[in-house]
Formats: structure tokens, sequence, C-alpha cells
């Protein structure tokens, strides 16, 4: 009887695994991938190290708002299905004295997040800006690294 019992749980933890193979497709993990959500604005990701540290750009086209077609740098997390990155939108170009911050999950071939934005000098919570973005792959991006070429 022990001997079912352990088999049958065996059999439960591989189909348990093989499930979550499917649901936790880390797709989002993909160094050099590009990502744009409804606004227009692309979330390069240039390298993810294998504790799911990630480097990448930010380039902001979301109406209404400054610091627009430059490159931003990222940085942030990937944990299985599940994504936080942050930009200072500060370069040599433009400074927008703010930094923003997503934390969201891959799911179906999508990212989603929420994200807030907090300006420099703020001093209430009630003065960070927030929304939710929803990322779909960038195929014209893919594989294209932000570096110059040498």
């Amino acid at each position: 009887m022990k001997n079912i019992f352990n088999y049958m749980c065996a059999i439960f933890l591989f189909i348990s695994n093989v499930a979550l193979a499917d649901t936790n497709d880390n797709l989002s993990a993909k160094a050099l991938s590009a990502w744009t959500n409804q606004s227009g604005s692309t979330l390069s990701i240039d390298t993810v190290n294998p504790n799911g540290q990630l480097t990448g750009h930010y380039v902001n086209r979301a109406a209404g708002y400054e610091c627009q077609n430059i490159a931003y740098p990222v940085t942030g997390w990937i944990y299985n299905n599940s994504i936080t990155f942050t930009t200072i939108w500060k370069s040599s170009i433009e400074s927008c004295n703010s930094i923003t911050s997503w934390t969201g999950f891959y799911y179906q071939g999508k990212i989603s997040t929420l994200w807030q934005l907090v300006i420099n000098g703020s001093t209430n919570t009630n003065q960070i800006l927030q929304g939710t973005d929803v990322f779909t792959p960038n195929a014209a991006l893919e594989k294209k690294s932000l570096l110059p070429s040498k």
C-alpha cells in the first residue's frame, strides 16, 4: 500500500511539473527581447543572469509624458513568471526627475503590469502616479541590442 501511495505521489508531482512548465512559460526572461505596451513604449531586455536579475532599456512614447524617444536604463528581476523592473528618468540628454517601477507577470504571451511613478521631491503617497501596462512581444526588435555595433 505504501508503494502505491509513493507511486501515485510521484505521478502527481510529474503531472504538476508538466502543467507548471506550460503555465510558467518564461519567455519574458529571454535576453535580447523587446516588448511594446499599449502606448507604444518599449521595454528591451538585454540580459538576464542565472539569478533572474535583468538589465535593459526603456523608451517612453506615452502621450502626455516627457522624456520620450530616449533609451533609459532598466534594472529588475524575473522570478518564474513574475517580473519587476525600474527606470530612473535621467540621462545626459534629458531628465524628468522621477523614477517608475513596473511589477507584474508573464501570461499567455503578454507581460501585464501595474506601474507607479514618483517625482523627486514628493512628500506624500498621494503624489505617486499609478497605472497599468500590458506589453506584447515586439518581433521587429527581437534579438537587437541597444549597444553600438563595433
